[in-house]
């Protein structure tokens, strides 16, 4: 069953990245894109996997704007779950291979979103510094995941097996403290057993996403970035495993300890 739901996504993924794209022609550049692309993405890929999502204080998403918004990264479809709670006019930083996924990726540059080659680290300070000039200049919002890539890490705090959240890079802090943008932590419950699209882990289920409330970054010192860094670390970790246990209450921490 896995394989076919898979293979259905891949078909979803397509179909309505050819529709977005045909949108994006007439509205190259334009960051509303995202919800043209993720609404109907991710309402599909939810009725296929058979997820039922639950979004907690969407409001703080909305408070301010320009934000960074943090997320945990566990599957390629936290695309199709986790913008769900993200505010309209946001704008994502993820890595440049996506570009050369066929129509998704075309249309992923369409809607002016942020693709950085990590192997330059100087070309990427100048394309996030243009990015900010921009996220002020037309009110965006931009989603990062500070782990840096998916969580392949399979080693619980207890010494078993699963996900959790990887340790944070620093570059999400540097860019909310050097502009003074506000962070907003999104966490999403485990998608282990339920929505994890490269291993065709599919069976679907509940799955809780809890908007937390904005951090103010405004009058923090760029040494203080490595102790922000670690205070909002370990409020996303303490909160990933609280929503674990309210969707199953025997369940163990799954974060992997600091």
């Amino acid at each position: 069953m896995g394989y076919i739901k898979a293979v259905l996504l891949a078909i979803v993924l397509l179909v309505v990245g050819f529709y977005s794209m045909v949108i994006a022609l007439f509205r190259w550049g334009d960051p509303g894109l995202n919800q043209v692309f993720s609404r109907p993405f991710g309402y599909l890929c939810r009725k296929i996997i058979g997820i039922e999502l639950k979004i907690l204080h969407p409001e703080n998403g909305t408070i301010h704007r320009p934000a960074v918004i943090l997320g945990n990264h566990q599957s390629s479809m936290d695309l199709g779950i986790m913008w769900a709670a993200c505010p309209l006019r946001t704008v994502i930083v993820a890595k440049k291979e996506l570009k050369h996924i066929p129509i998704f990726g075309w249309f992923f540059v369409a809607a002016g979103n942020l693709l950085i080659d990590r192997s330059k680290t100087q070309d990427a300070k100048k394309q996030i510094a243009a990015m900010v000039k921009l996220m002020k200049e037309k009110n965006l919002n931009l989603a990062i995941f500070p782990e840096g890539t998916r969580n392949r890490h399979k080693r619980k705090a207890d010494g078993t097996e699963g996900l959790g959240i990887l340790p944070f890079k620093k570059g999400a802090f540097h860019l909310a403290v050097n502009t003074g943008f506000p962070l907003v932590p999104v966490v999403c419950s485990s998608l282990e057993g339920k929505a994890v699209w490269e291993n065709f882990d599919l069976k679907g289920g509940k799955i809780l996403i809890s908007v937390l409330e904005p951090i103010q970054t405004e009058g923090i010192k760029p040494t203080e970035v490595s102790e922000l860094q670690e205070r909002v670390y370990h409020l996303m970790v303490n909160e990933y495993n609280r929503l674990n246990e309210l969707l199953d209450p025997k369940t163990k921490s799954s974060a992997r300890k600091s």
